[in-house]
């Protein structure tokens, strides 16, 4: 095989290989994730105290271990990421790491949109995944 048909063959693959990769790029995300109405729901809905945790500032009504967890995946699957991207590994109810601080802020942002200006009937809710689309952070995407 001679250079000219390798180099070409090599182009061939790489044009192949680009065209895959963005087509993944260009999917529009899933737009209900399996999580993200549990956590809309349990930041959103419940006003009671939290029985269960430490140092839960703005989500309220957790009431067991179970509940905390579904929600702390709802903000994994939204953002992308892992626990350790917000709490420190040692110390969960630590504040130490911004990421975390920075949550509460969202977390409040998004109860004030709901019930400021999507408290219609039949309105959709704000979740972290509407803006966040499973990547720490957010990113504009066009929905078709």
């Amino acid at each position: 095989m001679n250079k000219t048909a390798m180099y070409y063959g090599a182009l061939i693959v790489f044009v192949i290989l680009a065209l895959i990769i963005s087509s993944d790029l260009n999917k529009v995300p899933d737009l209900h994730p399996k999580f993200a109405s549990f956590v809309t729901s349990a930041i959103m809905d419940s006003e009671g105290p939290n029985t269960f945790g430490q140092n839960l500032q703005v989500l309220h009504g957790i009431t067991s271990r179970g509940q905390l967890l579904n929600v702390m995946r709802g903000f994994q699957e939204a953002l992308g990421v892992k626990c350790d991207f917000c709490h420190n590994k040692q110390d969960f109810a630590s504040d130490d790491k911004p990421q975390k601080r920075m949550a509460r802020v969202m977390i409040t942002m998004v109860r004030n949109i709901d019930s400021n200006y999507l408290n219609a009937p039949g309105l959709e809710k704000v979740t972290c995944f509407t803006c966040h689309r499973g990547r720490s952070i957010p990113k504009l995407v066009a929905v078709r």
